[in-house]
């Protein structure tokens, strides 16, 4: 039975732009290294080469769905997931990670209006653990 001062929130989220961008900045992070590194020429060209195959299929587990009722917080992502209090959650620009007993998963801004992300925010921040 669901009380007037715990509202069910849903949100469906939105494929995120950014783990593309991600990917770009990883690439041209790495790829001075690459260049920079004392290994014969031919290493550091196929290393080159060989950079946008490994990073290409690399992807942050993201969420489709969230929903918050009476103090729990429901996450689809890869699994399904429930919790009463993350274990940890960072947050960084338009970019959030939540740790759960299942792993990390990541929330961008562009995935639903701040508007309808605004309450997962509050729940994630007042119900975080602190270690």
């Amino acid at each position: 039975m669901s009380l007037l001062w715990s509202p069910r929130k849903k949100v469906e989220l939105n494929p995120s732009r950014y783990p593309a961008r991600i990917r770009w900045l990883a690439m041209a992070a790495v790829a001075p290294a690459i260049l920079l590194a004392q290994i014969p020429w031919w290493t550091s060209a196929l290393m080159l080469l060989a950079l946008p195959l490994l990073v290409r299929r690399w992807q942050p587990v993201q969420l489709a769905q969230m929903e918050l009722h009476e103090q729990r917080l429901t996450l689809i992502g890869r699994h399904w997931q429930e919790l009463e209090s993350p274990r940890r959650v960072l947050r960084a620009g338009p970019w959030m990670a939540i740790q759960t007993p299942k792993g990390w998963l990541h929330l961008f801004d562009d995935q639903a209006p701040r508007e309808q992300l605004q309450p997962f925010y509050q729940w994630l921040w007042t119900n975080r653990k602190h270690s």
